[in-house]
């Protein structure tokens, strides 16, 4: 009996550090991507990613003010990691000015989305673009 619980403990430490190594190993594979934001912006303006892939979205505001990344449809067809997803309110994530935000995700569904700044004129003055997931 002594022999069995000890077997059974080792095998539950042994799967719980292998679980742990599968998702770090996994957030180390992440792609990076970054995003500036600028007056009136995005850089790269059209995304290209994969579905399946996981990614580490980094905005990075450089213009006079604040931005956000808006694109809620995208963010809807994405699993977010757990830990960033307070990041996300109503399908945007706000970047003060001289601030960055990184969220990672994995994208799920194939499909074309379409991502803006939704603060005062800034998407009528072009910040605006595409995200395509294949």
């Amino acid at each position: 009996m002594k022999t069995s619980l000890i077997i059974t403990t080792a095998v539950i430490c042994l799967c719980g550090s292998a679980s742990a190594a599968t998702r770090s190993s996994a957030g180390s594979q992440a792609k990076p991507v970054n995003i500036v934001l600028s007056d009136f912006a995005f850089t790269p303006q059209n995304l290209h990613l994969h579905h399946g892939q996981a990614y580490q979205i980094r905005l990075v505001n450089r213009g006079s003010g604040g931005h956000n990344l808006a694109a809620p449809e995208f963010f809807a067809a994405t699993q977010v990691s757990p830990g960033d997803a307070a990041t996300l309110v109503g399908g945007r994530i706000e970047v003060g000015k001289g601030e960055s935000r990184t969220v990672s995700l994995i994208p799920v569904t194939v499909g074309r989305y379409r991502m803006s700044c939704t603060h005062f004129l800034h998407a009528g003055f072009g910040m605006t673009g595409t995200i395509t997931v294949d």
